[in-house]
Parts: C-alpha cells; sequence; structure tokens
C-alpha cells in the first residue's frame, strides 16, 4: 500500500515526466508539492517508492522515472476524468458536419481528430455487425445477361458483385426482383435467410442465394477495416527516436500485428481499457500504453477506438479524448440506424 504523502508525490512524479520526458528530481516534487515538504523527506519517500518497484533511479542521488507500476497507480487515482474543453468539443462537431453520413468517412475523421487531441496514433476500426443483417437489395442492369447485385447491411455498408446470369432481363424485372426479396428478407442474416422457406422464381433464388453468400463473406473477413493517424506523432516522441524502434512500430502496422494484438482485448460497451506497457499481452507491445474503448451498438454495429502511444503518454487527457468520442460516434451510429441512444 502507498501511503497518501507518498501517492501525492509520485503522482506528482509522473506527471511531470510525462510532461518532461526527463527523471524528476526530489527538489522540483518538492517545489510542486501542494502541501510543504522538505527535498529531504521527498528523497526518503522516492527511496521507498523505488524500493516498491513504482519507480526506478540509476543511483541514489538521481531523479525518478515511473515504472509501468508507477503509471497504473496514477491512471487508477484519476477518480474523474477531465472534461474535454468546450472549444474541442464544438470544433469536433463542426469538424464531423463537414463528412459525408457515411460510416467510413466517420471512422477516418475519428482516428484524425483523437491523433491531434493525443499526439500520439489513433486506430479506429469501421463499426459492423457481428453478423451482417440485410437492409436491402439493390439490382443494377449491365446488360442483357449481367446484373450489379449491391447488398446494403444495416450498418450502412454496400457490398457489391457481378452478377453473371442465364436469361435475359430488363431493369423493370431486376427492380421487381430486388423489390419482392427485400419484403422477404430484409433484416436477416445470412443464416436466417437461408433458412426461411419463400417460393421464389429461379431468378429471385439465384439472387437470395448470391446475396446471403455476400452477407457469409463480410462475415468472415479476416481483418477489420480501419483507420489510422498519428503515426508520425508517436514516432516523433523520444522513446521512438531510434532508428530500430521506429522500424519495428511501422512493421507491426503494416503486418496487422498491432491491429491484431489490440482488439484481442476490446473492453465491454461503455468502459475504458488502459494497458501500460508489461500489462500487454503481446511482447511487441511492452513499451507503448494503450487506451481502448468500444462505440457503438452491440445489437446494431460496433467498432474501436484506440490511443497508441508510449508509456509516458498523458493518459488524463487522452482518456478523455477517448471517451468524449467513443460517446460522440455512438450517437452518431444510433443515429444512423434510427434509434435513440440508451441512457
Amino acid at each position: 500500500m502507498v501511503s497518501e504523502r507518498a501517492g501525492t508525490l509520485l503522482n506528482i512524479l509522473v506527471r511531470e515526466y510525462i510532461h518532461t520526458a526527463a527523471p524528476v528530481a526530489s527538489e522540483e516534487i518538492a517545489r510542486l508539492s501542494p502541501t510543504k515538504v522538505s527535498p529531504a523527506t521527498v528523497r526518503n519517500t522516492m527511496s521507498q517508492l523505488t524500493e516498491d518497484g513504482y519507480i526506478s533511479r540509476p543511483h541514489a542521488s538521481a531523479g525518478g522515472v515511473p515504472s509501468d507500476r508507477g503509471y497504473r497507480y496514477y491512471v487508477e487515482s484519476l477518480r474523474k476524468l477531465p472534461q474535454l474543453p468546450v472549444r474541442i468539443r464544438q470544433r469536433i462537431r463542426r469538424h464531423f458536419w463537414h463528412v459525408e453520413r457515411d460510416v467510413e468517412a466517420w471512422s477516418q475523421e475519428c482516428a484524425t481528430i483523437l491523433a491531434s487531441l493525443t499526439a500520439n496514433l489513433a486506430i479506429v476500426t469501421v463499426p459492423r455487425a457481428r453478423s451482417p443483417r440485410l437492409k436491402h437489395i439493390q439490382l443494377v442492369y449491365i446488360q442483357e445477361f449481367l446484373a450489379l447485385l449491391i447488398v446494403v447491411v444495416q450498418e450502412a455498408r454496400l457490398l457489391r458483385r457481378l452478377l453473371p446470369l442465364e436469361e435475359s432481363v430488363t431493369q423493370d424485372l431486376l427492380t421487381q426482383t430486388a423489390n419482392r426479396l427485400n419484403d422477404h428478407f430484409s433484416g436477416l442474416s445470412h443464416a436466417e435467410m437461408e433458412a426461411r422457406q419463400v417460393e421464389l422464381t429461379p431468378l429471385e433464388e439465384r439472387v437470395k442465394r448470391d446475396a446471403a453468400g455476400t452477407l457469409r463473406e463480410a462475415e468472415t473477413q479476416a481483418s477489420l477495416q480501419h483507420y489510422a493517424d498519428g503515426l508520425r506523432l508517436l514516432l516523433g516522441q523520444p522513446e521512438f527516436a531510434q532508428g530500430s524502434r521506429a522500424q519495428e512500430v511501422v512493421g507491426m502496422l503494416e503486418e496487422r500485428v498491432l491491429l491484431g494484438s489490440i482488439l484481442s482485448e476490446v473492453p465491454k460497451a461503455g468502459e475504458i481499457a488502459v494497458y501500460i506497457g508489461g500489462e500487454n499481452r503481446e511482447e511487441s507491445l511492452r513499451p507503448f500504453g494503450i487506451i481502448l474503448s468500444q462505440y457503438g451498438t452491440p445489437w446494431q454495429a460496433s467498432g474501436t477506438i484506440c490511443v497508441v502511444g508510449p508509456t509516458r503518454m498523458g493518459y488524463a487527457e487522452a482518456m478523455s479524448g477517448v471517451r468524449y468520442l467513443s460517446a460522440f460516434m455512438s450517437q452518431l451510429v444510433v443515429d444512423l440506424h434510427g434509434g435513440a441512444a440508451a441512457g
């Protein structure tokens, strides 16, 4: 257990180190302390914190550097996250007003804004349903024996495939076919479409089969569509100044190691998860602090918002940004589906 005074001094050290990226001296901690405390008392406290694994010091007279355990104490002591300033919230809304009503555009804009807010790497996945459901089918005439099948899923994605046909068709016939299939199958998953028994014409049966197959493929896609921004900001941090460290980060992004590892740790909706250094399961992520949140609704479509920075990141500000944008994106997804946000 850390005493109240030791905890206060530890949090001062963490905040100062986050700001300066330089070991924090006892004299500086004493100067910043809200209550009068001598540098000698601070040195004794730092010795105990070093012994307990909250900070590290190369030698007794050196300044202190937070360990993963020290950062964890600091994060857990953030009982109330600061609100994003009103001007920043207004700026975020203005940014989204100029973005088309499309989940991919929203996800890209969210990553750009979050990277700017945190000066670190931001990753945002495009919201998708666990089992995509059909919103409606469109059929577009291309030529006499060829049509374009457009499957619109409920999370506002468009899935397209060419449909070679064995009989000559017109646009009127294609429109009639699509309307009838929408009447019977709108709102269903691929499994529910395949299970529902409806008397169909050969053309309708063919389109139904291809539409269900398109939904199945969307469900089993190995990689999630996502947008990343702020890589240059992350690599500009002192921790990644060495060329080899920068190459490791770029390699993890290109090989999607980072995305796969991060998404395996996504918390429940409404929660923010923070993983610091050695708390990350993947060894390659040990140099990082990672903040995660899920947005959207589990019964419609959901995605993930993530900040990746050095363990020396501004956790309070980053968590506030993730919390606000997660709630904002959730409301956009709910509005897109014509519902009201829970709570």
